[in-house]
């Protein structure tokens, strides 16, 4: 798997994790051009002797994106905690 292509899981993660945890998803055109620059600077780094310090940002990107307050993972954690209450019966 190219850097490049972690980059893009990870910017996908992020627009997931916001969505699932209720958050707008700031996709103004700031945004967007911050995580194409992101992704254009690792391709770009991602050839040649540069390949592996390309793949260590891109892997760093995603355990950010993954470890967030907003990440996927966070939202599935909260949905499974929230149906998995027991349920206290008293005679």
């Amino acid at each position: 798997m190219s850097a490049s292509e972690i980059m893009v899981v990870a910017i996908g993660a992020a627009l997931v994790g916001r969505w699932a945890n209720n958050k707008s998803t700031p996709l103004g055109p700031k945004q967007v051009i911050e995580a194409v620059f992101a992704v254009l600077f690792v391709a770009f780094l991602d050839q040649g002797k540069t390949e592996p310090i390309a793949k260590g940002f891109a892997w760093l990107f995603l355990a950010a994106v993954l470890l967030s307050p907003y990440s996927p993972l966070n939202a599935l954690n909260k949905a499974e905690n929230s149906t998995a209450k027991p349920k206290v019966v008293t005679v």
